[in-house]
């Protein structure tokens, strides 16, 4: 009977070693995570505010027909669908064209991927730092470039309307998240085209195909996920783009570059409205959901089928 019961604790002891060494991750997750979530989500529903003392009121869907019916809230919306659209294809096409660079051996090419890494390895907010001094108006040396070549240098910082039909200080705020993050784009579809089988590439040099039949027939089918993936990616974290935006524009001048991410900070801590903020930010989840299940359904949808 004894040795029946060593053997029945011991065991009983076996099954709750895995909990107990996953407690503790557990425990972070619920406080770190989960808890801020779910407070989050209940403040969405109250008129809260720090600054005033009082107990937050419930007023049901109240902040969320404000925030959807707010012309403001809509016109940050459509200025950050029009950032988006412009960064995520100048981030893919570019991230593209370098990944299919480095899909072919030449000399030098591991130096030129160590070059390509250095954007990554800087802190955005250096990075925007750096990029405001090279483009200020007056004393920034890509000014006094161009003055000396056509005569003329653009105020990229202004609310000049730019060749893209988007003001100058967008545009700005636009090319210096591409030089940022195109690397990164980069090396997921270079990691995609490194699963392409060797004997692949060699029969469609063997048979000469045109570069056009190589990339649609031997490249694309082995990265579509990750371009699923790289989209995804880049769609959720430029929909936070903050600290870049706050360096090099602060959202002005007026709102031209105030995107969601800013106008959601300027309701929360400058109006200090924190339950149509936090409305505004589940909003924008749903929109990220959204956008994530239609990238995997158009992306890897042909795929599975």
């Amino acid at each position: 009977m004894h040795k029946l019961l060593s053997k029945g604790v011991l065991n009983k002891g076996r099954t709750l070693n895995p909990w107990l060494m996953i407690l503790p991750a557990f425990l972070i997750l619920l406080v770190f995570n989960i808890f801020p979530l779910l407070w989050s989500l209940g403040i969405s529903f109250h008129r809260f505010s720090v600054i005033i003392r009082e107990i937050p009121r419930y007023v049901g869907g109240l902040n969320y027909i404000n925030v959807i019916t707010s012309a403001e809230a809509w016109d940050r919306i459509i200025r950050t669908g029009i950032y988006l659209a412009y960064s995520l294809s100048f981030q893919f096409g570019l991230g593209l064209l370098l990944s299919l660079l480095l899909f072919e051996d030449f000399k030098g090419k591991r130096i030129l991927i160590t070059l390509f890494t250095i954007p990554l390895m800087i802190a955005p907010v250096a990075s925007s730092l750096f990029f405001r001094y090279l483009f200020d108006e007056n004393l920034g040396p890509v000014n006094n470039f161009l003055k000396h070549v056509v005569g003329y240098g653009p105020l990229w910082f202004s609310s000049d309307i730019s060749p893209l039909g988007i003001p100058y200080a967008l545009f700005t705020v636009i090319l210096v998240e591409t030089w940022i993050w195109t690397p990164f784009v980069m090396f997921l579809l270079t990691a995609g085209m490194s699963s392409i089988p060797q004997d692949l590439i060699e029969q469609s040099r063997v048979d000469s195909l045109k570069f056009r039949h190589k990339f649609r027939y031997v490249i694309l089918p082995y990265i579509k996920p990750m371009i699923a993936l790289a989209l995804i990616f880049r769609f959720m974290d430029s929909l936070k783009t903050f600290d870049s935006i706050y360096i090099l524009t602060a959202g002005g001048p007026g709102a031209t570059t105030e995107l969601i991410s800013v106008y959601i900070y300027r309701v929360a801590f400058e109006r200090w409205d924190f339950g149509s903020a936090t409305a505004l930010s589940y909003l924008v989840l749903v929109i990220v959901i959204f956008m994530t299940n239609v990238f995997m359904r158009y992306i890897l949808g042909g795929e599975r089928s």
